[in-house]
């Protein structure tokens, strides 16, 4: 099944792949939003 959900409601600019009751992520801002969370938590 192929949903489309828009546009990333962070960068605004790309496909967002995936969806939280916050927000629409594009892969790119995921990964970053993923290292920053990692990196507050001591993860490398």
């Amino acid at each position: 099944m192929n949903v489309d959900l828009g546009r990333c409601d962070i960068c605004r600019e790309k496909r967002a792949v995936y969806r939280s009751r916050e927000a629409k992520v594009c892969e790119g801002c995921y990964a970053r939003l993923v290292r920053e969370w990692n990196g507050r938590a001591g993860v490398r």
